[in-house]
Formats: C-alpha cells, sequence, structure tokens
C-alpha cells in the first residue's frame, strides 16, 4: 500500500480516536453515571469560580431527588438541571435553599457568580444530576467543533498535515544525530498551565499568554528537533487542537467578555456533548477571528521553519544539527527525496 494512504489512515484513525473519546466516551459514562448527559461544558460566568467557563463537567444521577443538601454557597449541591418551562436550556447552578409549597417540595438555586438567587422554584423532576468532577478548559474543544468554522479549521490542519510531504518534498539526512528532551519543555507549558488551572480559578490569564508564546517557541523547534516530520507535526498538531484552541478561547472569553453562551442562540449556563452543529451568532464571528488570531501566527512559523529545513536554508540546518548534536564530521550532503520515501529511521 502507498506510504501516503497510510499516513493518511493513520491520522484519520488516530483523530477518529480522539473524537470517540470526547463524544463516543459519553456512551460509555452514561451507563456508569446513570444520567443522559454525563459529560457537560460550562457556557457561562454563573458559577467562576467555582466552575471556570469552558470546563468539562462529569454529572451523575441523584438516588434521592427529594434530598439534595440545600446550603448556602460552598455547602450546597451542584447540580445540572432543565430550567422550568424550557425543553432545551440546561442550568448548572448551587442547591442554597429547601422550601415546602402545597404539600410539594421545591428548591431555590444560585450560580456562584450570581448576586442573587434564580427567579424559579425548581421541582425536583426537572434535576438532570449532580457534579462529581470538573477539567478547566478542556470543554472549549468539543464546542468549538460544534461549530462549522471550527470544525473546518481542524480539518484544514489534518489535510495539511496529511499532504505536507507533497507540497514540501522532504531532504534525507543519514546522519540524523540525537533527540534533545529539552526541546519538549516550550510544547509541555501548555498542558502544566491546564493542569495548574485544576487550582488557580481566577485571575489566570497571564499563565495562558505564556503559554501561547511557549507555543510559538514550540512551533519553531519541533520542526528542528526531530528527526521525523511526521512525528513532530503529530506532536505539535495535536497540542495546538487540545490545548492551544482551549487557551486561545479562554483568552477570548476573558478579555473580550464573549462566553460560549453568546456563540448560539439556544440559552443555558451548560450545554451537552453531542455532535450536532449548532447556528452560530455574530459574536462567534469575532471569536472565531481571534482565535485565528492567536493560534495562525504558530501555525505559520512552523510551516515556514519545516520549509526552511527542507529546503536547506543553512542557518535552519545548522541549528537542526546543533539541536541533535550532529557534528561536522557526521554530515553528509542531503539528497532530494521527491518520492517521500524515508530511510530507516532511529526513534526520534
Amino acid at each position: 500500500m502507498d506510504k501516503r494512504i497510510i499516513e493518511i489512515i493513520k491520522y484519520g484513525a488516530t483523530f477518529g480516536i480522539l473524537l470517540l473519546l470526547f463524544f463516543g466516551g459519553g456512551i460509555l459514562l452514561k451507563g456508569i453515571l446513570g444520567v443522559d448527559y454525563p459529560m457537560m461544558v460550562v457556557v457561562s460566568d454563573s458559577m467562576v469560580p467555582t466552575l471556570g467557563v469552558g470546563d468539562y463537567i462529569f454529572v451523575t444521577s441523584i438516588p434521592d431527588l427529594y434530598n439534595i443538601e440545600a446550603e448556602p454557597q460552598p455547602d450546597g449541591e451542584i447540580i445540572v438541571f432543565l430550567k422550568p418551562n424550557s425543553v432545551d436550556e440546561y442550568i448548572v447552578h448551587r442547591v442554597i435553599d429547601k422550601v415546602t409549597k402545597n404539600g410539594q417540595t421545591f428548591y431555590i438555586t444560585k450560580g456562584d457568580h450570581n448576586l442573587g438567587a434564580d427567579a424559579w422554584f425548581l421541582s425536583p423532576e426537572n434535576i438532570i444530576g449532580r457534579v462529581i468532577n470538573r477539567a478547566p478548559l478542556l470543554g472549549y474543544f468539543s464546542l468549538f467543533i460544534k461549530t462549522f468554522q471550527g470544525f473546518a479549521f481542524v480539518v484544514i490542519l489534518m489535510a495539511l498535515s496529511f499532504f505536507i510531504d507533497y507540497l514540501m518534498p522532504k531532504k534525507k539526512y543519514p546522519s540524523m544525530g540525537k533527540f534533545n528532551v529539552f526541546t519538549l519543555i516550550p510544547i509541555l507549558v501548555g498542558p502544566i498551565v491546564l493542569a495548574v488551572l485544576w487550582f488557580v480559578r481566577d485571575g489566570h490569564i497571564g499563565y495562558e499568554f505564556l503559554a501561547v508564546g511557549s507555543w510559538y517557541l514550540a512551533s519553531f523547534l519541533m520542526p528542528l528537533a526531530f528527526y521525523d516530520d511526521d512525528m513532530a507535526i503529530m506532536v505539535w498538531l495535536y497540542d495546538l487542537v487540545l490545548v492551544m484552541i482551549p487557551i486561545s478561547c479562554d483568552i477570548v472569553y476573558l478579555t473580550t467578555g464573549i462566553m460560549p453562551s453568546m456563540w448560539w442562540y439556544v440559552q443555558g449556563s451548560v450545554v451537552p456533548i453531542n455532535w450536532l452543529f449548532m447556528k452560530v451568532t455574530p459574536q462567534f464571528e469575532q471569536t472565531f477571528y481571534l482565535i485565528l488570531r492567536t493560534t495562525l501566527p504558530g501555525v505559520i512559523i512552523y510551516i515556514l521553519t519545516l520549509l526552511a529545513k527542507r529546503k536547506g536554508w543553512k542557518p535552519f540546518v545548522s541549528f537542526h544539527r546543533l539541536l541533535r548534536g550532529i557534528s561536522k564530521e557526521d554530515i553528509t550532503p542531503p539528497v532530494s527525496d521527491p518520492s517521500t520515501t524515508d530511510v530507516n529511521q532511529q526513534q526520534l
């Protein structure tokens, strides 16, 4: 089978597994957690800083809907419920009180960030479940690809990685040197920032700008640090999709105030994870432009650096050899490889 077809299958399978983890995983969790929507994404700031915008939340069933802990913040139960008199508007708020009217139990709810309680008495029948955990910012990815523009952006990046060897024919470098693990540090800053946000729930935009700047540096280093360009672009691409897009979305929210609840015409403070595209608002058009403005410099840096290395431009090739510890004695002239057939490669 042609090598390019194998590469397309490999990338496609990896992307399919990625989507399966984000969307198909919900089917497995549905059985485990006992609710129709075990994974949801926070799309408004009504629960900040307890739950951040863009957070994945994990929801489990409540055995006794009439015996929920109702206390002011921070003790009351955080629940997801269907807004009274609505069929598709889901809310995640805290239960702060319980009342009885005409012999029937109702709950009073409130967002931790809101000044006052909600303007309704919540019937237990409207409750979906309780929130048991969160994963900061990662929900932005599933929201982003629920838009046509976001999905197209990711697909275009994937297609670019498929056909990069046709656009920029490789050159073989028999002297491969050794991979310098320290060159991974800039690309690890983003995941580390996401981990830090488990604990830092407010005032974190500085960390996110640090992650973006480090990713730009990684976009320069990755093509030069790796011998195997296919491995480099896969690591870089999935870091872009899974880490930098969520961080970019959050930067847009923090700097403009445009929350994902403003991306669509559907209301609510939380949305289920599903495959459906949703009609976007003009606010999302502005958000998408700002996300592109944040991520495209890194994309351009990566492509130009890879092109410079493959074209054999001396400063880039010299830095590539320096990063891999290739001495002058090891250097042999590179040869064009229009067929893109790889020589036997060492790991990384």
